[in-house]
């Protein structure tokens, strides 16, 4: 007789709105633990549920463009390929705490509005870094590798007004990095001879080529972001 009454219909709109709320309280509890996964941002962007004060067709179509600009900011963000970049984690860390506002998931008209002008701010941020680092990318062959060794370079005040050196004696390193490496495959398998043989690389393009006045301690300190890279790529890892 129970059975007969009860609506199951409505039972599972109820468990649709539970499920809802619990993954939205779930997923803002492991960002806040783990910031630094970009996989979590993406979930949190794809999946991210819209319940609104008033609903009706002009709240609707906002928040179809809102979850629009979300989708394509997470994927600009994730097409990105240097995740150390201070610019990049600045961004993320906008997007993050746009999210984790509660007026993004109970939002009135009005505060879609502002919302989405937020994002987009963030939205063409993104794209105007990617841009910078595709361009710089296509001077090393599209190399991200030397696109992200090339910025930690420029970062520091040493090498701040040098860039066009560093774009040579780097340009000049990716050259003769190569061809050891395709010469030589079982050369990364060690990591100490690989990075002994990476510093002799240096020192000549640097020091010997393009007159950098470097000591050992910079030296080791390039040759470290240089055997990174490397390994990275050689372990199949991601170096961002």
């Amino acid at each position: 007789e129970l059975l007969e009454k009860i609506d199951f219909k409505k039972l599972n709109i109820f468990h649709k709105e539970i499920t809802n709320h619990l993954d939205i309280l779930n997923l803002k509890e492991k960002m806040n633990n783990n910031a630094e996964n970009i996989n979590l941002l993406n979930e949190a962007l794809e999946d991210v549920y819209f319940k609104f004060e008033k609903l009706g067709e002009e709240e609707l179509i906002i928040a179809d463009k809102l979850k629009n600009t979300l989708r394509k900011t997470r994927e600009a963000l994730v097409s990105n390929f240097d995740k150390h970049d201070i610019n990049y984690i600045t961004l993320k860390e906008e997007l993050i705490r746009l999210f984790n506002k509660k007026n993004l998931a109970e939002v009135t008209q009005e505060e879609m509005n502002i919302n989405m002008v937020s994002l987009n701010k963030i939205h063409e941020r993104v794209k105007e870094l990617n841009r910078k680092n595709d361009l710089l990318k296509t001077k090393y062959q599209e190399d991200p590798k030397y696109a992200r060794i090339h910025k930690r370079l420029i970062e520091r005040d040493k090498f701040a007004k040098q860039e066009i050196q560093i774009l040579d004696a780097l340009k000049g390193l990716k050259i003769n990095a190569d061809d050891k490496v395709l010469k030589n495959r079982g050369l990364m398998e060690n990591e100490s001879y690989f990075e002994s043989s990476m510093g002799n690389l240096i020192v000549d393009q640097f020091k010997n080529k393009q007159n950098f006045n470097l000591n050992s301690e910079i030296i080791g300190q390039i040759n470290t972001l240089v055997v990174k890279e490397y390994m990275n790529e050689y372990n199949g890892e991601i170096a961002w």
